[in-house]
């Protein structure tokens, strides 16, 4: 059964005034919005542009010796300063080991380019040093990069006075940079000695020639003793002391 009434449409009311002006204002807004962000990344990137004028990349230069690396860097408009060196087992000496700022990086024209060099490997080889004198072997061991260690002196019969009879460590083994080389020096032969014979009671001539074939010299002096005139009355050294070859001895005769 169909009903009696008929539904009418809702009826749509024309936005008020109020409401189109706020509808308005606020496309208005998202236009300048959209146009001041347009704006300011134009001018970050006009900016970019005018500062990236003045800007190069940094090549590498690490690896190369200091006159490639200081041209190469020189050629791109940068100023190359060398700040330091240090030791390095894979670069060789004279050449970057590092470089500041790294490449890659855009770098204003003319800025300074820190570099550091190589001063080698801290890895060398012991100097042979036996058979000089201390002074050569101080002089080689400085030049090498060592240092001097103990030094321990003995008597040789087979090496000269304060000559070097071996070294610890031994010649060409590796070593570290600044390590210390222990020596081993020669005091010479060991100084023949002979025992003083007892001169007492001899005659002079008689005690003259016993130390000349011990090889001895002898000095004389004379006191006043009558009843042993020409007698050896004191030695020194007395009989039983030691006396080294060729060294002088006193005695004293009677008269």
């Amino acid at each position: 059964m169909s009903s009696p009434y008929t539904l009418m449409p809702p009826v749509r009311r024309p936005p008020s005034r109020l409401r189109r002006f706020i509808a308005g204002l606020a496309k208005a807004a998202a236009i300048c919005s959209a146009l001041f962000a347009l704006a300011l990344a134009s001018g970050f990137v006009a900016m970019q542009l005018a500062m990236d004028k003045d800007r190069v990349e940094v090549p590498r230069v690490v690896g190369l010796d200091s006159v490639a690396a200081s041209e190469l860097l020189k050629e791109a408009g940068l100023t190359p300063r060398i700040v330091a060196e240090e030791f390095s087992a894979k670069i060789p000496k004279g050449h970057v080991t590092s470089q500041r700022p790294s490449r890659g990086t855009r770098a204003k024209l003319g800025s300074e380019m820190r570099l550091i060099l190589s001063r080698g490997s801290d890895q060398l080889e012991v100097p042979n040093v036996a058979g000089g004198t201390l002074a050569q072997a101080q002089r080689i061991l400085a030049e090498t990069g060592l240092n001097l260690g103990r030094i321990t002196r003995i008597h040789s019969d087979a090496h000269a006075r304060e000559a070097i009879i071996a070294q610890e460590p031994s010649a060409r083994a590796p070593a570290i940079r600044g390590a210390t080389v222990n020596l081993l020096q020669s005091l010479g032969p060991w100084e023949e000695m002979m025992t003083m014979p007892d001169l007492r009671g001899r005659e002079m001539v008689t005690a003259l020639n016993l130390l000349r074939e011990l090889q001895v010299e002898a000095r004389v002096s004379f006191e006043a003793s009558p009843s042993r005139q020409g007698v050896v009355v004191a030695q020194d050294p007395p009989p039983g002391g030691k006396v080294k070859v060729g060294a002088q001895v006193q005695i004293t005769v009677g008269e």
